[in-house]
């Protein structure tokens, strides 16, 4: 098993490295586990600039192709990527958005089917829910099938003796059931709505014949349930359809809130 963490923690020593040295040893109770450790501290990732060439022309005109492509590779190249984050101010840290920010072109063209995200968090206090959330639908939106999700808190993990014991023991029930359940099942309805929302967007596109269209439609998907081939459920396609037909009229680009 090879698995990539990408760290967004300003610290290499923090408490998303220590919970994703839990998993690591968790793993490696059932088979030989290589983790490769990614710090994005240590990348010279620059600030996006909206420039939209990932989005135009393709990612490998981002002004920040040597990283944006190194990281992506890395994230191809293993079985699951671990995406770990502390909560600051009840979101993820800027290190973490930035790299989120560079890869948005993953939402318009997803392409890690097939591949696992576990997404971990460690809080002071309070906003763990949020955060993961936020780390969910991007994985989600990417392709990833969420293997699980870990949240901590940091201060009991290093003072508490019994709190991280009951950690250890529920990361190792989690990983069990990775390894229990290595096929993939029906998509969840949560993954059905990414899908419909970015297949509207798509077909709104059918006019430029952008790069986005143009992907969709080399792969099938612009006709189709969902991504993979996958079974999905009467109910869920029934579910899948209406939301098609809502998004199609909620996405007419002239949004205004003002209060």
């Amino acid at each position: 098993m090879k698995i990539t963490a990408i760290i967004g923690s300003p610290r290499k020593s923090g408490d998303c490295f220590k919970t994703i040295e839990m998993i690591e040893k968790s793993f490696n109770r059932i088979s030989e586990t290589q983790v490769e450790y990614v710090f994005l501290k240590d990348f010279d990732l620059g600030f996006c600039k909206s420039c939209l060439f990932c989005y135009t022309k393709g990612e490998q005109f981002c002004p920040h192709i040597q990283v944006t492509g190194l990281l992506l590779e890395k994230m191809m190249e293993c079985d699951i990527v671990i995406f770990a984050c502390p909560v600051y101010e009840q979101h993820v840290t800027a290190l973490m958005k930035n790299f989120y920010d560079n890869f948005s072109f993953l939402f318009h063209r997803p392409r890690f089917f097939g591949k696992k995200a576990i997404l971990l968090s460690s809080t002071g206090g309070s906003g763990l829910k949020g955060t993961l959330n936020y780390m969910k639908m991007t994985a989600i939106g990417w392709g990833f099938d969420i293997a699980g999700i870990v949240g901590v808190c940091g201060s009991s993990l290093s003072s508490n003796e019994k709190y991280k014991t009951d950690v250890q023991i529920r990361i190792d029930k989690l990983v069990d059931k990775i390894y229990k359940n290595r096929k993939a099942g029906q998509p969840s309805l949560y993954q059905l709505a990414m899908f419909r929302a970015m297949q509207c967007k798509a077909l709104k596109s059918a006019q430029k014949k952008n790069i986005e269209y143009n992907y969709w439609l080399e792969r099938g998907w612009l006709e189709k349930n969902y991504y993979t081939s996958q079974k999905i459920g009467i109910a869920k396609k029934i579910y899948s359809d209406f939301l098609k037909h809502i998004m199609r009229k909620m996405m007419n680009g002239k949004n205004i809130i003002i209060n």
